[in-house]
Order: structure tokens, then sequence, then C-alpha cells
């Protein structure tokens, strides 16, 4: 706040004495004068453009300043006023699709050198507001890049899929690879916590360490020719993420703050207390009607307030560039208590030494996160369940309180919702330390060295606490406590040889490195229980706890592996017409037994410039590109040591030599399998990149087919007749594929002097399939509530695609109001081969629409994305919102609201209860004012407000369509099953950027 007050101050001190400069804008070929051009004064947002003469007039602070020249179709020029009151400019035309500088793995390339298939996004087209993970930065942004949340909890973890899921089990995801550094993100820092009994929310989103602020771009690589240099852990897609640097010869300080008010975007309908009342009275239970009017939900709910504050310095010279950063943020979550608090740093510095052949570059990020969670579970139980599952489902007619002001105790089924914080203590603490060492140096021309050092090292807490109750429903009434730990811990070195040169029309680009990782994860927990006082909490004294049982015994476990690699590219171009890209990586891993403890992931692709052709002259396209490639990439993403024995030394575990006790002894776990070999994607892909009317409409389409083989599996029946075990993984031939389109177009256009417009949309369809598998079906998908105990609801079928639902269909309710299913096989009864698929969870195709208007210093952007095709199931429905509750005296919602159905109707999984899951959303809209700061002692002041998440357009009845709750059996993935889902927020942020 300070801060603000002295930016204010500063716009309301004197103002600087302006000077004007004038001049002419040109074309340097024809000599033709340019309307439009954009004009900037170096740092700020102050400017002009040309009339239509291509004249200028503006009025800088100084003489020395220095000007930005900028115009669709053209290169942007950087010219020094020095001293001069008169300019006459000439620009160059330039391709800017072309010459857009994009990140690719251990380098960077223009746009049109590249052979594969790269999706960016700059800062600039950022989504904007509320940001809490750097996923939702190119949400809707990027054609064939599927991202979902997967709960509304602050900080969630999001669920990435690049191009279609390859692999059936879970917890398989993309690359990140963050300014050269590979980290390991699926190592979850945050321990689970226990609950007691109503439910443990899911854990934050490991990488939501990164600062929104810092990045500067976010490259998507997408076909196998692109990914492959990362070999063995880019089956799933590579994402890397630059962090902004300083600029030479420009230095800033800027600070951003904003404050953002959050409520829930969409509430269930659920039946009124008078609602409640009426049905209650019609079937002769007057007795459920306790005389209050409860609404728990609102009860449990908040405004959210969340405050953000970033603040930076960078700045450069010929010699060095360097950046520092500090943030802060503070978000409240929609349910009370639920808190999510951030502080973090970052530095950057680059020296350059030896005429600027030798490089020295540090990069440091430092993060400490806490994490308030509140039991809105997972996995809700029915006859318990979360405090959301109770707030929806409690007998509206209760009193929260009694008339001495206590809480009223719920004592047949659940508890009071609004108790459960008086109750429960749920948070986490990580700290996270990330930094890296790059040196770079030239040693002839065209030949440079470049080594790199990283480290990654996170520690993570879970503390979880249940004060002494009396509630019946709650375990523990005693009180007991949980602790948690985990430390994961990376280190990675990497050189690398670039060597470019050109013979005449010949351009050859060599790259040749060998990389090095580790990685280590441990962890550890203990519980004690049955407090001796209640004067502390145990979370800071443990010793509090006077009794221990079994369980609660302390526990741990500690693993590493290590990834060694060469690899190699290169880059041949004739003519800048004619491209060519070779690549070949090499990867060990410590989890493969010896004999396949290597694998060998190799690419070609190449491109045609068509419009440089002589037979394209006069064209209407601008560019006209054609793109083929083939790869093979890996996934070594495999849980460790499962090549390995596996036995139980615990002195709990042993065998029933004498009937009723146990013998201690050696138990076996999984058998050894030394012959686990890789999973293996091959993809191939066709591409074309096109603009028209110079630059200002252009795009992409391509045409892709990724298959995934040599699934890897593990089985779960005994294998060994001698020493059974419930644990054997082994390679199977059965095939994963997926076929789609992918295609990305944009307009943008200036018209006159004061209004830019720009606009683009993008749109991807996926075809996917299962082959080949060698059983004839794999079940997940896990769903729970009374009278579902085991039960699953999809399925891995050949012939069927991922996320494919497994249920009976259900065909209404018969004369007794019981569940009618369609008997599929004709026997007569009704039994698992019953069960057909009503649909999957994976979308037939995606979309995003985005667009950005500018009206002199006004700017406006709105970003739009969606989904169709894709079904749901609703958990809540089945278990939770049926006839059956609602005679038992619990609420339900309208949805369920059935007097045709019995008071007995089996609660059993079926078509009933899977909805289309297709949305249209409106993501997020910023209007933003750049103040013109030309007289005032600063560089730049931008005013904004955006909103996100506005509106939704679904026939889902459910929170929200964007639902991914992790149901997996086995380890099998599961997709598109929404249970006690945490609601997601609808926001508005006001935000400040003020630059000096």
């Amino acid at each position: 706040m300070q801060m603000i007050c002295f930016a204010l101050g500063l716009l309301l001190s004197a103002s600087v004495q302006a000077q004007t400069v004038t001049g002419v804008v040109t074309d340097a070929e024809t000599g033709v004068t340019l309307p439009g051009v954009n004009i900037v004064i170096q740092g700020t947002t102050t400017g002009t453009a040309t009339d239509g003469n291509g004249e200028f007039e503006l009025n800088v602070g100084s003489l020395t300043e220095t000007l930005i020249f900028s115009y669709i179709g053209y290169l942007s020029l950087e010219v020094p006023i020095e001293g001069r009151s008169e300019l006459n400019v000439e620009m160059r035309t330039q391709a800017l699709l072309g010459d857009e500088v994009v990140v690719v793995g251990y380098g960077t390339q223009r746009r049109r050198e590249l052979t594969g298939s790269i999706g960016s996004v700059a800062a600039m087209d950022f989504n904007r507001g509320h940001i809490e993970s750097p996923e939702q930065l190119m949400q809707g942004r990027i054609a064939g890049v599927n991202i979902t949340s997967v709960s509304g909890q602050p900080g969630s973890p999001q669920s990435v899929i690049i191009r279609g899921p390859g692999t059936i089990r879970s917890g398989s995801g993309p690359l990140y690879v963050i300014d050269g550094v590979a980290i390991d993100n699926s190592a979850d820092t945050t321990p689970g916590g226990n609950s007691f009994g109503p439910g443990s929310p899911s854990n934050t989103n490991p990488l939501a360490f990164l600062n929104p602020n810092d990045i500067e771009s976010i490259d998507v690589l997408k076909d196998a020719s692109a990914t492959a240099i990362y070999g063995s852990r880019a089956a799933n897609g590579v994402i890397l993420i630059t962090t902004k640097r300083g600029q030479r010869g420009v230095s800033q300080l800027n600070y951003s703050s904003s404050l953002t008010f959050s409520t829930i975007a969409n509430k269930l309908d659920m039946l009124s207390p008078e609602e409640f009342v009426d049905f209650h009275q019609s079937v002769g239970q007057p007795e459920m009607d306790m005389g209050h009017r409860t609404n728990y939900f609102d009860e449990i709910l908040r405004t959210a307030l969340s405050n953000r504050h970033a603040i930076s310095y960078s700045g450069g010279s010929e010699s060095m560039d360097y950046t520092a950063s500090l943030n802060y943020s503070n978000q409240e979550g929609l349910v009370i208590t639920n808190n999510l608090e951030n502080y973090g740093g970052r530095l950057r510095v680059n020296q350059r030494f030896l005429e600027n052949r030798l490089t020295f570059g540090v990069n440091l990020m430092a993060d400490r996160q806490r994490t308030d969670y509140v039991p809105v579970a997972d996995n809700h139980s029915t006859n318990l369940g979360d405090m959301l599952t109770n707030s929806l489902t409690q007998n509206p007619t209760q009193p929260i309180y009694n008339p001495d002001g206590s809480f009223y105790e719920i004592r047949d089924d659940g508890m009071n919702p609004v108790q459960v914080p008086e109750i429960f203590t749920d948070f986490g603490e990580v700290t996270r330390i990330m930094g890296s060492l790059n040196v770079d140096f030239e040693l002839m021309e065209g030949l440079m060295y470049r080594f790199n050092a990283a480290v990654d090292n996170s520690q993570g807490n879970r503390f979880s606490q249940v004060s002494p109750h009396n509630n019946q429903r709650i375990a523990a009434p005693q009180g007991a406590f949980h602790f948690g730990n985990r430390e994961n811990s990376m280190f990675q070195t990497e050189s690398t040889l670039n060597y470019i040169t050109s013979l005449e029309n010949h351009n050859i680009d060599l790259l040749a490195g060998f990389s090095y990782q580790q990685f280590v994860r441990e962890g550890r927990s203990f519980a004690v229980r049955d407090f001796t006082t209640t004067e502390i909490n145990a979370y800071h004294n443990p010793g509090i706890g006077s009794n221990v049982t079994t369980a609660d015994l302390p526990s741990g476990f500690s693993a590493k592996n290590e990834l060694q690699s060469f690899f190699g590219r290169t880059n041949y171009n004739y003519l800048q017409r004619y491209f060519f890209t070779a690549t070949l990586r090499a990867d060990g891993s410590s989890r493969f037994g010896d004999d396949h403890r290597y694998g060998f992931f190799p690419s070609f692709s190449a491109a045609w410039q068509i419009t440089d052709e002589s037979f394209m002259s006069g064209s209407t396209f601008s560019n006209l590109r054609l793109r083929a490639g083939w790869g093979q990439t890996g996934n070594q993403d495999i849980p460790d040591g499962i090549t390995q024995q596996r036995i139980n030394i615990a002195t709990r575990a042993g065998y029933q030599l004498n009937p009723g006790s146990i013998t201690p002894g050696i138990t076996f776990v999984r058998t050894q399998n030394e012959n686990i070999r890789w999973e293996v994607s091959t993809q191939s892909n066709i591409g074309l990149d096109f603009s028209f009317f110079n630059d200002a409409l252009y795009g992409t389409m391509d045409v892709f087919r990724k298959v995934t083989s040599d699934i890897l599996i593990e089985t779960t029946t005994g294998v060994d007749p001698i020493a059974a075990t419930s644990s054997f993984w082994s390679n199977y031939d059965m095939e994963v594929v997926n076929k789609g389109i992918e295609l990305d177009l944009r307009y943008r256009q200036q018209f006159g002097t004061d209004v830019s417009f720009d606009i683009g949309g993008n749109i991807s369809f996926l075809d996917n399939e299962i082959r080949n598998m060698p059983v004839d079906q794999i079940r997940t998908g896990s769903i729970t509530g009374r009278g579902l105990s085991g039960e699953t609801v999809q399925v891995f079928r050949n012939g069927l695609p991922f996320g494919s639902f497994w249920v009976f269909e259900f065909q209404g309710l018969d004369e007794n109001g019981e569940n009618i299913f369609r008997d599929v096989d004709g026997d007569g009864s009704i039994t698992d081969a019953d069960r057909v698929s009503p649909g999957s969870a994976l979308p037939d195709f995606e979309y995003g629409i985005s667009a950005r208007l500018g009206y002199r210093n006004w700017d406006l952007g709105l970003n739009f994305n969606g989904v169709s095709g894709n079904m749901i199931y609703w958990n809540d429905h089945n278990a939770l919102f049926n006839m059956p509750q609602l005679y038992a005296g619990n609420n339900i919602a309208r949805v369920g609201f059935d007097p045709n159905e019995g008071s007995t109707n089996p609660a059993t999984a079926s078509s009933r209860f899977v909805y289309d899951g297709s949305y249209f959303r409106l993501n997020n809209a910023t209007l933003s004012y750049a103040f013109n700061t030309i007289n005032l002692p600063v560089n730049g002041l931008i005013l904004s407000v955006t909103g996100r998440n506005l509106f939704t357009i679904t026939d889902y009845p459910g929170f929200d369509p964007e639902v991914d709750r992790p149901r997996s059996v086995g380890g099998f993935r599961s997709m598109g099953i929404d249970s006690s889902r945490y609601p997601s927020a609808r926001s508005v942020s006001f935000s400040i950027n003020l630059t000096l």
C-alpha cells in the first residue's frame, strides 16, 4: 500500500518539461510513406502513430530517449534521438511470423526455421486476472493442449494433456523445462494429510511456486520431431517455460499489485427447506421438520479476498544484464478457513567477458508456500461425508447452534459442517529452491560450448489435527495429530557443443550434448492420539499425545533414480528454403534392468518454404510453408524399483503357522522382472503454415498420428506358484492410438492511428482408441457412496477411447419405482455382461477464441475456451442426490427428485448419472488504461480490471463441467468423474502496474 501511495504522490509531483520530435516514416525499398506506424518511447507506454502522410509528432521528456517503431509486416526499429528534433525513418519489410524467436530444446530458432510443431504464448497474450499456476496462463491459447482443473481449491493441481493421453497409468503428464532445467513435476512435495474421517483434500500444484509475473513465454513442443531431443520423458509432450531477463540499455523498476474478489461461480439447485418439508409431509414423515430453515452451504461459503504484490528491478549494459523480483500473494478460498499464502523471489544475472565471448549466468528462485486446508475430500463417504457434502445434504430444518450458542450436534448421519473448522486443523508448508549456473564460451567462430548445472530442492510438511470432541461420526474423540514430511531433490548437469556455419547457400547447425540428472525422494510420518491437555496444540508439541496405535507408528521411504543421456541434433537448410532436422537421444535410466537400461529416440523432419519459389511470385500468400516429421519418444515415468523383487520384513507381517497367531517373517510383495522396457510413443506430423495480406491474417494446420506401444501394466494377481505375490510389472503389446487435426488462425490489423484489432482462434479434433489389449478389459474409475463400495464406472477395452464409461444402460423406472436396465445379452438377468459405454470423458474437440481491441490508451482483451463431445459421471448424483436419500432425511439436488422413484431403489451405477460435459466459457476479460506519462516522472502507469470465469454455457448440472477428480484403480488412469468437487470461483481483479 505504501508503494501505491508513493506512486500516486509521484503522479501529483512537478512535471518535466517536454520537448517535441517530428518526422516521417517510409518504406526503405519503395520510399512510400507508411501511415499508422506505432511509435513509443522505449521503456514506456507513451507514444503516437504516423498520420495518413506517414508523419508524426511526439512529446518526449528528453532528447536522449530512444524511440521504438513498429508496423505490421515490417521489422521493428530502435532509433536513439541523440539530440535531434527531426527524425526521418526507413523501415524494412519483414515476415513477422518468420522472425519470431521460438524456444526449442537446448536453444532457440526463428519461426521460419522450424520443422516441428510448436505452440507458443508470449507474456502479452497470457490469460489475465487471478492466475494460480502457469498452466492457466495458456489455457485455451494453444491447439491440442487440454488443461483441466482438478478442483476449485486455491492452488489445486492442473491436468494437462497434449495431443491425447498415451499411457494408461495415472500420474503421467508433460515434461516441464524451466530456463533449461528439467524438473520432476510428478513428485508432489506436500504429503497427504490424515482426515480422521471426513476426507483429505488434494494437494496443491507443485508448479505453483512460479510467479506468473516472472514468466516471459511458454512454448509447447507437441510432435515427436520437436520433443525427441528430450527422449525418455517426452512421450506426453514438453512445456518450456522461459522467465524474464534484463534488457541492455534499459533499467526499470516495476511494481504491480492486484486485489481480487471471488464468489462461487455456480450453486447446485437443491431442494429448498420448504420443498423438503412439503415432501416429507406428503409421504407421512412430518417428524423430519425440526422447525428451522437453514442453508448450511451458504454458511460455509464466503466472498474470498485475495491480494498479490510483485516488485522487480531489471536492466543491462553491453557486458551484463540482470533482473531481481520479489512477490507475495494471499488467496482466500471460497470455503471458510481455506487459504493459500505465498512468498517468492528470483534473481537472474548474466555477465559477459572477453568481448562477449564468455558468459556466466546465474538464475535463482526461492518460494515459501502455506496452505490451510479444509476437509473437502477427494473421496467422500455417504455415511459421513466431508464438509462440502454435509453442507449440501443435511436436513435443512436443523439448526446450526443450540439456544446456548454452542454448535448443534448432528448425530444420526454426518456432522455439523459449520463446526468443522472448530474441530479440524490441517495445513501444509512447502519451501522450494531452484538454482542454475550457466557458462557459455565461444571456442572459435561458430563453435559454442555451454555448461549448465542446476539444483531443485523442495521440502514439505503436513500437519493434521483433530481436537477432542464429542461428535460420534468423527474418529479420535480424545484428539489426534498426524505429521508427514516430504523432501525432493534434483541435481542436473549438462554440457553441449553447438557449431553453426554457412557454406554459400548451405546453412548447418550441429548440436551434441551430455546430460545427467539425479532424483532423490524421501518421506516420513507419525501420529499420536489421546491428548493430555487442550491448552496447547499437538502440532506445536506432539508430546501431549498419550497413545500410539499400530497405524500411528513412524514410517518412511526413500528412493533414488538417475538418468544419463547423450543427444545430438542436426539442422540444415538450403537457400533458407529447404529445411531438414535430425535428432537422436540415448537415455539410460536406473529404473530399468541392465538389459533394457538404455532407450534410443530418433526423429526426422523437414520443411519447404513454398512462397520463396519462383512460381509463387505474385501469389496472394505472404507465407506458405509445408512441414513433415516423424519421431519416437519414451516414457520412463514409472515407480522406482519395479524391476526388482520386493519383500516385506515388518514385524507386523508374516505367516499364520499357528491358528490365531502371526509368526513374523519375510513376505513377498512383488516379483522381479528385469525385462521391463520403455513405453515408446511414435508420432508422425504434417503441418502447413500460411499467411495472407502481409501477415495480417495467418495460421497453421497440423495433422498428426501418435501411437504409444509397449504399454507397461502392473498385474495384481499371483504370478508365481511358489512365492505368490500381488504385484508383477510387465510390458504388453497393446497400443494407444491418437489421431487428430489442429487449426490455429489469427487476424490483426491497425485502423488509422487510434485503433488496433487482434482476433484469433484455435480448434483441435482428437480420435483416441485402444488396440491389441491382451485382456478383455481393465476396470478403473472408482466411485463411492452407500451401496457403491468397490464399484467402478470406467474401462480400458479394445476399440474404445480413454475415459470410456462402462455402466448399465438406464431405461427408466418400473411400477415399483426401481431401476430398469437394458438386458444387452438377452439372458434374462442383469450382469456385468450387460454393461455398455455411453461415451468417453475425452472431448471430440476443444477450442479457444481470443480477441483484443485497442483504442488510444484503452485496451480490451477477451478469452473464451470450450470443449465438446465429452461425458461426465456425476458421483454425487449417484450416491447422494437420489430419492432413497431424501426418504432417509437427507436433502438432495432437484435433478435427483423423482416422485416415481421408490424409497429403496438401489443406487446402482448406470448411464442415468452420465452427463454431457460440453461447455463454452468466457475464461477472462480485461479492460486496461495506460496513462500518458510524458509529463510525469514515471515511465508507465496502467490500471486494469479483469474478470475470470465470467459465464459458462453448459447443460451439466454440477458445480463445473471442467472436472477431473482422481479416481484411479490399481494405478490405472481415470477421467471425467465428478465427486465432492470444491466449487469454482468467479472473480474480479483490480490491478495497478507502475514502471519507473
